[in-house]
């Protein structure tokens, strides 16, 4: 598979390990350990700057977090599975300091080889499935990706870079709850998960706390709420709702009788949505805790060990039900819903554009999930009391954000819809 464009293939030859199955030995100088690799030059540690892990970098917080540390001067090595998912971020300025590698974390030796090669300050784990809705239907792969590939990650570094400090991305989904009751949740929560994704999660994150208890290990996890922006992948809700608005806005959809409404699940459950370049630097400061706390709170820093090492929630610490979201949506674009909720049954709830009476918004039966959360509320405290992190934008500016090219034009009445 050929590079990114303004890349070149590291050298086959240079490094260590054994092959990954199915890929190629490479790596370049520090260490492109097993697996395909490319590199936008010497990618060699900063002088005053931190070599940086990042896995699931062609995701949503990936591809924000690599931004953010080769801004600050890091050296940031990057997995994806695939190496042509992975041009958007060979434009990123800093580029020079950037290694993608090619890696699946199902596969142990080649990770094993990625750590003990590079064997970095900071290890962040963003890769995984993150859809819960695609979990029922792949289980399977969601618990690999989601709990196997962190037990393969936990016991590189125990084996080959203890050094590490290790950043684990949980979710509050792992808490769970009745689905008919409205609960908040922070660190100290009981994990009642209630889908594969969140059992997945809820594995991933009592096996990171048995490593930093049993090895001391620098191991920290966020437990984030939803997150969104407009780098959110098609099967999210929030990209499903913003891609039909920008179909109205555009004409494609309106006065069209063959376009149905946007098919929606349960509208009633509500959810923290955050913006997901806040959430970004809360992973970085929950990583680097120990020295945050101590610049928050003006004194000396605890011990950097593992057990000066503890799991932070971050979330807005707002809710809002989904009608509320979408509502929200159709709004910013110009497009005023009139909703009706009147029924006891949530399925016949709907939505139509108020200014022509078309029919926008229907719930999908086969969208309902068997024992869905009513609520996951979440309290951000702790984040915001040790680590001087608080959300800074809620439904509206991640919103914005997907919808910018619509809200320049975005005015009630713009647009006929039949």
């Amino acid at each position: 598979m050929a590079p990114p464009d303004g890349f070149r293939r590291a050298d086959p030859d240079h490094g260590r390990g054994r092959p990954a199955r199915g890929g190629t030995r490479s790596g370049p100088t520090p260490g492109c350990g097993a697996g395909a690799c490319v590199t936008a030059g010497a990618a060699t540690e900063p002088a005053a700057g931190r070599v940086a892990l990042v896995t699931g970098a062609a995701g949503q917080d990936g591809f924000y977090l690599v931004e953010r540390l080769l801004r600050e001067g890091s050296a940031v090595h990057a997995t994806v599975r695939e190496i042509s998912r992975a041009t958007d971020l060979t434009s990123l300025p800093g580029g020079e300091r950037l290694t993608i590698h090619e890696l699946d974390l199902i596969d142990a030796d080649a990770v094993a080889d990625l750590v003990a090669s590079v064997r970095p300050a900071e290890l962040f784990n963003l890769a995984g499935q993150t859809s819960v809705g695609v979990s029922y239907r792949e289980p399977g792969e969601t618990w690999q990706t989601n709990a196997t590939a962190v037990a393969t990650l936990l016991e590189a570094v125990r084996r080959s870079s203890p050094e590490t400090m290790l950043y684990q991305s949980s979710s509050i989904e792992m808490f769970g709850g009745d689905s008919g009751a409205e609960l908040v949740h922070d660190e100290r929560s009981a994990l009642r998960p209630m889908s594969p994704y969140a059992a997945s999660k809820a594995a991933a994150h009592v096996l990171c706390d048995a490593y930093r208890r049993a090895f001391d290990l620098r191991i920290a996890c966020g437990i984030l709420a939803n997150h969104e922006s407009r780098r959110r992948p098609a099967s999210f809700l929030t990209r499903k709702v913003v891609d039909y608005v920008r179909a109205l806005r555009e004409g494609r959809a309106g006065g069209q009788a063959d376009v149905g409404p946007l098919p929606v699940g349960n509208l009633a459950v509500r959810r923290d949505w955050g913006f997901a370049p806040d959430f970004v630097e809360g992973i970085i400061r929950v990583c680097r805790q120990v020295s945050v706390r101590a610049e928050v709170a003006g004194g000396q820093p605890e011990p950097d060990i593992g057990s000066s090492y503890r799991d932070y929630v971050l979330a807005t610490g707002e809710l809002h039900a989904v009608w509320e979201l979408i509502d929200r949506a159709f709004e910013l674009a110009g497009l005023p819903l009139a909703w009706d909720r009147s029924s006891a049954d949530l399925a016949d709830w709907s939505a139509r554009i108020a200014a022509t009476g078309r029919l926008a918004v229907a719930v999908d039966p086969a969208l309902l999930r068997p024992g869905e959360p009513a609520a996951l509320g979440a309290d951000p405290s702790r984040a915001r009391t040790d680590l001087g992190w608080q959300a800074r934008g809620g439904l509206d500016a991640f919103l914005e954000d997907m919808l910018e090219p619509e809200l320049a034009n975005a005015a009630p009445g713009s647009i006929t819809t039949a």
